[in-house]
Order: structure tokens, then C-alpha cells, then sequence
């Protein structure tokens, strides 16, 4: 288990950053190389590339990052969130690149993506339930060919605190934290279709494979959950993990850097060793600069580093 950090746009760039933060993992996103606007899936040449270019220079890169059904562009049914029209309609050009992005990443071997299934949950239950059906029939495609070429897929489910004018009417409103799979604001997107880790669950488990899995995003505790229970609960399916931190559970909270909010990182990272964890620990997430300059990530980095640091004095 060990800090890793997202690529840049150059290999240079990308190594010098991992140089001055002292890291050496990265993951790419996948969107950000030709070929993805396109087609869907990026081109396997200029990954493979980028990939050995790191490698040469001491980054290992083993993980990357995809949005499922963000391609091709279409109509949001609310903004920040996947139309649903993809699982009901079964959409093929959409399932066909998900599957050639997953060929792509085995060939170039990299084992790990951080999978958001970013889907607007439809407001009549029926709706719902159909797009659900959908997702699990395109998951029944997708998981084996992640079982061939033995990729960890780490679905992320849709935790997101609300931003300012919708904080603060959803605050003087009363919007409780049992609204949060039902609530709907301008500009944030929810409710999702994977809002919480219960419907996270609802997917590795409704297609059970160890490459069904999941990112262990800290943002679980955002909606509710026990994080460090979770942990527990999704041992030996747990492919990437993201550290953030917050001031609140949702409604009310707000992004802070990682150690300043309540989110307790300590009793985590040590449920992450005990699960026998040992891929990507990415923070993110880290709030606003407080002064001109401010470095939050390189402050981030350091301050999981310490928290990884201390795992083996226990």
C-alpha cells in the first residue's frame, strides 16, 4: 500500500511531480489519451507508451481510471449525472467500448481501474429497477473479460456533499441524511443510481467474481457509512482506495485536507493493512487553497505518507 497520484499530460511533467512529492505510483486517465473522444477507449499505442516511458524513469503504473457510460456525449437527465438511457436501452456502442477499454488496459497491463458508476438514479421505482437490470446484464459482459486478463474493476459509488447556494438551501431547508437517495439540487446530480455502498454491494455481489470490486473511497462515510467496517466488509475486493476528508456528513459538509475533518484515517489505513491492502492510496478531494499558492496535494501526500509510515510501529 502505497500514495499514488494521477498522471500529468507529459511523462516529463508526471515524473518530475512524483520527484518533488516523493511517490512512485501513478494511475492514468483514460479520457485524457487520444483515441477516448472518438472511440470510447484509448488509443493502445500511446498508453502502452506513456506507460513504459514512466516505468523506464522508476514509476510503476498499475492502475488506471474510467467513467462508465460517459461516451459517447449525451444528454444529462440532470447535470453531474449519466443518463440512465444507457442501461435501458442496453446502448452497444457504449458496452462494446467499456469492453475494448478493459482488452486495451490488460494488453498494456495495467490490473487496476477506479470505475465510477456515476448513473442519475430515475425518480419512479420502476425506472430504477429497470436500469438496474441493465447495469447488471452490461457487468455480465464486462466482468469476464476483466477475469481474462485479470483486472480488479473498483466501482465507485456516487458520495458527493453539495456545494454552496445548494448546501446552504438544502441546510436551511432541513434536508436530513436519510434524504440523500431521493434529494435532487441544481448542479449536483444526485440521487444516484450507486449512491452508497449498499448498492455498491448490490453490485459485486449480484455478479460475483474477485474482479468485480471496489474503489474503498473514504467519501463512503459522506452518506453514512462506517468506513473502516467497510473495509472489512469488501476485503480481498478492494482495487483502488481514495482518501478524502470533510467537516460533516451530507447535507451540511465541505471539503477539507485530509486530517482536518472527521474522517478517521488512522483506524482506516490500519483496517486497509489488516485487509491485506496493497495497491493505490490516492487522496484527493482537499478542499480550496487558503493562501496564494498553497500546495494541498503535495500537503496530502505528506501527510498519508506519515499515516503509512506509522502502520509499521503498531
Amino acid at each position: 500500500m502505497k500514495v499514488g497520484i494521477g498522471a500529468l499530460a507529459s511523462v516529463q511533467a508526471t515524473v518530475d511531480r512524483c520527484k518533488q512529492l516523493g511517490v512512485e505510483r501513478v494511475f492514468l486517465r483514460c479520457p485524457s489519451f487520444p483515441g477516448y473522444e472518438k472511440n470510447g477507449y484509448p488509443d493502445p499505442a500511446c498508453l502502452r507508451e506513456f506507460k513504459e516511458r514512466l516505468e523506464a524513469q522508476g514509476i510503476q503504473v498499475l492502475s488506471a481510471t474510467y467513467w462508465f457510460a460517459k461516451w459517447p456525449s449525451r444528454p444529462y437527465l440532470r447535470e453531474g449525472a449519466t443518463n440512465p438511457d444507457v442501461l435501458l436501452a442496453r446502448d452497444r456502442r457504449c458496452i462494446d467500448a467499456m469492453l475494448r477499454m478493459l482488452e486495451i488496459l490488460g494488453e498494456v497491463g495495467i490490473t487496476s481501474v477506479l470505475h465510477y458508476v456515476d448513473i442519475g438514479k430515475p425518480a419512479q421505482a420502476a425506472q430504477a429497477e429497470a436500469c438496474w437490470e441493465g447495469l447488471i446484464d452490461i457487468y455480465r459482459e464486462l466482468i469476464p473479460v476483466a477475469e481474462r486478463y485479470r483486472i480488479g474493476i473498483g466501482n465507485h459509488s456516487l458520495h458527493r456533499l453539495l456545494k454552496n447556494g445548494a448546501l446552504r438551501q438544502a441546510v436551511a431547508a432541513g434536508v436530513r441524511l436519510e434524504d440523500y437517495g431521493r434529494y435532487t439540487a441544481d448542479g449536483w446530480g444526485g440521487p444516484f443510481l450507486v449512491g452508497t455502498w449498499t448498492e455498491l454491494d448490490r453490485l459485486v455481489n449480484t455478479v460475483p467474481s474477485l474482479s468485480n470490486g471496489v474503489t474503498l473511497c473514504t467519501g463512503m462515510d459522506i452518506p453514512g457509512g462506517d468506513v473502516p467496517a467497510l473495509v472489512k466488509a469488501f476485503a480481498g475486493k478492494i482495487h483502488f482506495c481514495q482518501l478524502r476528508d470533510h467537516t460533516d456528513r451530507w447535507p451540511a459538509g465541505r471539503e477539507v485536507p485530509p486530517g482536518e475533518g472527521r474522517v478517521n484515517f488512522h483506524r482506516i489505513v490500519a483496517a486497509l493493512q489488516d485487509a491485506g491492502y496493497r495497491g493505490i492510496v490516492h487522496p484527493e478531494h482537499l478542499g480550496n487553497p487558503r493562501y496564494p499558492g498553497e500546495d494541498l496535494e503535495a500537503a496530502a501526500v505528506a501527510y498519508v505518507q506519515s499515516l503509512l509510515g506509522a502502520l509499521g510501529k503498531r
